[in-house]
Parts: C-alpha cells; structure tokens; sequence
C-alpha cells in the first residue's frame, strides 16, 4: 500500500501520462482499471477528455510497450522510446521521397532559392534520423614541414636583400 505522499506522486505521474495519451490508453499502460482512472479526472479535476480511446493499432501498440512497469514514469519513457523510433522511421521515409523527387527535377529548378532550402531542410532531417551527424570528432592532422637550415636562409636573406636594392633603383 502507498502512503498518501506516494498516492499523491503516483496519480500526478499517471495524469501527465493521460494528457498525453488519453484515459484509457494511461489506465492499459499503466496497468490499472480504465474506471479508476476516470474517477480520477473527475474527482481532481483533471478536464482530460475521455474520448480518446485506443481505437487504432498505434495506441495499442503504445500502451502494449508500457505494461507491467510500476511508475508511470517508466510507462511514459518506454512510449517516448516507442514513439521516437516510429519518428525516426518517417522521418527517413520523408526525406528519401524528397530527395527522389529532387531527381526528377531539372537542374534550373534545383537552384530556385525556395527549393534549395526545402532540400536542406530535408537534409537536416535526413541526418537526424540516421544519425550522420558527428559529435565530438577530434581530428588531428600533423603537417611535417622541413625547415630551412643555416646555409639555406643566409642564401634566402642574400636574394632578399639583391630583390631589396632593385626594388628601391625601380623607385
């Protein structure tokens, strides 16, 4: 049994659950009584809409992957996890269709500054959604450059100062 304070915690974790979800979709995942859910819009005053329900397959699956957890915390992260894998998989299906267009259209097109954007844009998306993008790459380049040693610059200064007396009998 919950004391009061954990009662409290455990009903503000499943209304934020509801709001995002609905009623009935919060009460499947987090495995209690639709009604006892219910009760708890109206008696707190909630205003969460019970219309909701997890009509479609998608809400299904969404409460299916946040059963059996014990906080509802835990039930929101597993459809954060679920929802952001099926993003990702739009987003790489939007961007793909994008870029297949973009193959049809003439180069002139390709160039309209309204087009350009939308392809990066595109672009951007492309790479979060498979994850192209670099975090924390260190690249070391070492550049050997043979320096000059005594003879070669007393050669170099004698040509500087010859360049320096033609450059001042031009003037």
């Amino acid at each position: 049994m919950l004391s009061r304070a954990e009662a409290a915690a455990y009903r503000n974790q499943a209304f934020l659950l509801a709001a995002q979800l609905g009623l009935t979709p919060a009460a499947i995942a987090l495995g209690i009584k639709p009604e006892r859910i219910r009760q708890w819009n109206k008696r707190y005053g909630w205003h969460i809409s019970a219309i909701r329900e997890p009509a479609n397959a998608r809400d299904r699956d969404l409460a299916e992957a946040s059963r059996r957890v014990t906080q509802p915390m835990e039930a929101f992260a597993n459809l954060m996890a679920v929802e952001g894998d099926r993003t990702r998989a739009a987003m790489a299906r939007t961007s793909r269709r994008a870029f297949e267009h973009a193959d049809t259209v003439s180069d002139e097109a390709l160039h309209e500054l309204p087009r350009g954007v939308a392809l990066e844009k595109h672009a951007r998306v492309a790479s979060i959604a498979h994850n192209w993008q670099s975090q924390n790459v260190n690249v070391g380049v070492q550049v050997n450059v043979p320096l000059p040693d005594q003879a070669e610059r007393d050669e170099m200064r004698s040509i500087d100062a010859k360049l320096d007396e033609i450059a001042k009998r031009l003037r």
